[in-house]
């Protein structure tokens, strides 16, 4: 490695908004109960449970995922706050899945339903896999990978040698699953998400000396997925992408433990991939957690982009990276990420998250329950919001790099020095960097000159200037015997800048130093303007700078208020992350005023027509996402899954079907919209069926993107939805035909 990072007990977070949502996160992490989270680890090993389990997802087959989040987060916030609360909690999590794996016997914990006989069959050669399912259970790996992870950091920051010991075992437990099965059967085994199992493993493998954990790594190299990578091929259009990023940095660590270079050429090319080709400006990636086709995300947008647990992976991944090469570009992503959507995701009053970032132009963020939900991006979140000190600093033998321009205090007792780093960043940009040593010490120091710096960046030490060649994303290296009581000052202008879509420059975003900016089209719960025509603005000018129409608001920093650019009416725009319980707009359609009149009707059209559907959904189901299916309660028999446009859909084979429950309201008349294509196959061919009753030829009412079609049924008051407030919903092929594919299926009330 180039550079390596810092322990976090060396780096203090010292004040910002970090500091908040570090508190924010504390006074959560406390209030959750651990005998609650191993209430599932104790019931499966036979133990009474001290606790009843928490709902959500932890009452579900993924059960027991966010133990191991939690034992990660209270070992990391421990290390970044010193805090021995964290540290309690650590040994007494450890000492009951000590007790779990001891009552187990074969070295096994976990919280997932039927977890032992899942491994019994899969060892055995008997395994059923696809996406989200293994031998009926819901990724019972991608759980096992978070307790792994869990007891990895309890031993790493928490110095909790139990910790290692319970994971070895469980190690071996693994091995011993994974010993007979051949290549081919690994590799249907891997075809359910298994989270980041090749990291964790090389962990374990470096923290025991054990090489037999080394070579269980290696086998969760998912031959689909990272091959092509590795050939330079991107192959992730329709991939469920948090299923694919925990298998790089697996990949990474990989490399770093034996230098092969094709795990750092698979890593290094995925990284660019996703960064420049598959991530939008405030650096999250995916739309329902997909990837779509390189470079296109102008008809990506809605209220499920940006899965937080994809950040919250790819800055791991950036972190390794940035040791390898220590690359201003991967600061300035680490830096977009944590701003815009990292802090984005918390909500500033209440410490609760979100599952996705919603970029829907008038979306809002919407955020999980903090006792109630219990998903993956509560479980990052738990992580996210701990170890922000871990990407500030960086350090290798006469080197030391500021990375991030976060308040916070440095303890290099390698070198006998302190650095106090104090700012006002992002609300400006003046940073002071001060030094503390009892005796001077020789060393380059290497300061991130940010992509966004377009006026370059004043340094001085101890009030001298010094000449940099001003070049954004690169870094300035001073090199000197560095004094008690030196200081840099680093000046870096903000400025306002757009960033437009690779696929579409008349879709644009406004940005102002490393913040993403958004319009704020007023509170999240009022709904639209009733005295508009178009709820989001679409910017008008022929002028072909837009920036000269925003005028600054006094006494807001970062804030902006439009000037006759905004149609039908101006908006203020301010930074993102600071945006809560407001409907936004993150990304802009640009017309001339010759283009609008042109357009203004069609466009009016077609927005109103999707706020219209929006208004009226009851209940709305995506087919072919985990998360849709599981709430919606959906089985099938005989059944496909595939993507077209990126969109997902079931169909089935011949005499198959799938059904799923939806939301009705008991009182009023009900309507189904279905998606199919454009070309449906044999309409005939299957019966569509509410609680049993057969449902009668539907009309279609909307053509999209010239290639599918909302089919519209009607659901009479009186005999299918009455008194009720939910219905099953069933597709089934007649003999020897097929249910054709089914995109998404919408209640809708009348309107």
């Amino acid at each position: 490695m180039k550079v390596k990072g810092f322990d976090l007990n060396r780096v203090r977070i010292t004040g910002g908004p970090f500091k908040k949502a570090m508190e924010l996160n504390k006074e959560y992490l406390l209030q959750l109960e651990p005998d609650r989270l191993l209430s599932r680890y104790r019931e499966y090993a036979g133990l009474q449970p001290k606790a009843e389990n928490y709902p959500g997802w932890e009452a579900q087959g993924i059960s027991g995922h966010t133990l191991g989040h939690y034992l990660s987060a209270c070992s990391i916030m421990g290390a970044a706050t010193g805090d021995e609360r964290f540290f309690k909690q650590v040994h007494y999590i450890v000492d009951e899945l000590e007790d779990c794996q001891i009552a187990n016997g074969n070295g096994y914990i976990g919280g997932v339903p039927r977890g032992k006989e899942i491994f019994e069959e899969v060892k055995a050669g008997d395994i059923r896999s696809q996406g989200f399912d293994l031998n009926g259970g819901w990724v019972p790996l991608y759980s096992i990978h978070k307790i792994f992870a869990g007891l990895r950091d309890a031993y790493k920051y928490a110095k909790s040698d139990k910790a290692l010991q319970v994971e070895s075992k469980l190690g071996l437990w693994l091995s011993d699953v994974f010993l007979n099965l051949d290549d081919q059967q690994v590799q249907e085994v891997l075809n359910c998400e298994f989270g980041g199992m090749s990291e964790v493993l090389a962990d374990l493998a470096e923290d025991t000396g054990d090489d037999r954990f080394w070579k269980l790594s290696e086998r969760f190299h998912h031959h689909e997925i990272l091959n092509p990578l590795a050939e330079g091929i991107d192959n992730l259009a329709g991939k469920h992408a948090n299923t694919q990023i925990p298998k790089i940095v697996g990949t990474a660590r990989q490399y770093e433990l034996s230098q092969n270079e094709v795990y750092r050429r698979t890593s290094e090319f995925f990284w660019n991939q996703v960064v420049h080709r598959h991530s939008y400006v405030i650096g999250g990636n995916s739309m329902n957690e997909h990837f779509g086709h390189p470079g296109q995300l102008s008809d990506r947008l809605g209220a499920n982009t940006c899965e937080t647990c994809n950040s919250y992976n790819m800055l791991k991944l950036t972190k390794h990276l940035f040791q390898w090469n220590a690359l201003a570009e991967q600061g300035d992503f680490h830096e977009r990420v944590l701003y815009n959507h990292i802090l984005a995701s918390q909500h500033p009053a209440e410490g609760t998250v979100t599952y996705f970032v919603s970029l829907d132009m008038g979306g809002h963020k919407v955020y999980n329950s903090k006792f109630e939900d219990f998903t993956c991006c509560v479980g990052s979140g738990m992580e996210n919001h701990a170890k922000y000190g871990e990407g500030i600093y960086f350090y290798g033998d006469q080197q030391l790099y500021i990375n991030q321009f976060i308040p916070s205090r440095l303890e290099w007792s390698e070198k006998g020095i302190v650095i106090n780093q104090s700012t006002d960043f992002p609300e400006n940009g003046s940073v002071k960097i001060e030094v503390e040593c009892s005796k001077s010490a020789a060393f380059s120091l290497f300061i991130r000159q940010p992509y966004w710096a377009e006026k370059g960046m004043t340094v001085k030490v101890n009030g001298d200037m010094v000449e940099n060649d001003r070049n954004p994303s690169s870094f300035i290296e001073i090199e000197r015997q560095w004094k008690n009581g030196d200081t840099v000052e680093l000046e870096v202008p903000m400025t306002l800048r757009v960033e437009r879509m690779a696929d579409n420059e008349n879709r644009m975003a406004i940005m102002k130093g490393p913040l993403v900016l958004a319009g704020d089209l007023g509170p999240s719960d009022e709904g639209n303007d009733k005295t508009d025509l178009l709820f989001t603005p679409v910017l008008v000018t022929d002028e072909e700078d837009v920036l000269r129409h925003l005028k600054m608001v006094k006494d807001k920093n970062h804030h902006y208020a439009m000037d006759q650019l905004g149609y039908p009416r101006d908006v203020t725009i301010s930074p993102f992350y600071q945006l809560h319980d407001r409907s936004t707009t993150v990304y802009w359609d640009v017309f001339t005023k010759k283009e609008w009149k042109e357009k203004e009707i069609s466009y009016k059209s077609s927005v109103e027509k999707k706020q219209e559907l929006q208004q009226r959904t009851v209940d709305f189901f995506q087919p072919g996402e985990m998360q849709p299916e599981r709430d919606h309660e959906f089985e099938g028999e005989h059944v496909g899954y595939g993507i077209l446009s990126n969109r997902k859909y079931r169909d089935t084979w011949p005499g198959g079907s799938f059904s799923f429950t939806l939301n009705v309201l008991p009182d009023r008349p009900n309507h189904l919209l279905v998606m199919y294509t454009k070309e449906i196959e044999n309409m005939n061919s299957f019966d569509l069926t509410i609680d049993g009753v057969k449902l009668k030829k539907g009309e279609v009412v909307l053509e999209e993107l010239n290639t599918f079609v909302l089919v519209k049924y009607g659901l009479p008051l009186l005999n299918l939805t009455a008194g009720k407030k939910t219905v099953r919903v069933q597709f089934r092929a007649h003999e020897g035909q097929k249910v054709p594919k089914v995109f998404g299926v919408r209640v809708l009330r009348d309107s």
